[in-house]
């Protein structure tokens, strides 16, 4: 699941399907609503072989954690960058996982990739990128 799969809801729809516990996590942007409701993630959680790969903003990473205890939170941050306050609760919880990461160093990418799998307990079988 990536950013391709989040709602994108009017106020309205937003607040009808919230009411009927239809979303799963959420932030407000721009007047409008995104999130990703509980019925897709469910879908996507049931055939996933590993798990569920959600790239999001810190907003919906804390609220996944909050929501789902087994939830893996990494933050990409150059050493100096501070973390956003929205991850302090899943970082008590030892849910967060930082990987200081130069984004135009070479092989950044792949480094962080083999700290994702090596947190994860998983082999690394080749990078993705």
């Amino acid at each position: 699941m990536t950013d391709a799969d989040y709602a994108h809801m009017s106020e309205t729809e937003f607040h009808l399907a919230n009411a009927e516990q239809r979303v799963l996590v959420h932030i407000e942007y721009a007047g409008s609503y995104i999130g990703v409701m509980r019925e897709d993630f469910e879908s996507v959680a049931a055939t996933a072989e590993q798990g569920v790969l959600i790239v999001g903003p810190p907003e919906i990473a804390a609220q996944f954690a909050a929501v789902i205890p087994q939830t893996l939170v990494f933050a990409f941050k150059d050493a100096d960058m501070q973390l956003s306050k929205h991850l302090e609760d899943a970082n008590r919880a030892g849910q967060l996982h930082r990987i200081d990461v130069d984004v135009l160093a070479p092989g950044a990418w792949a480094e962080v990739y083999r700290s994702m799998m090596d947190v994860m307990g998983l082999p690394v079988t080749g990078i993705p990128f």
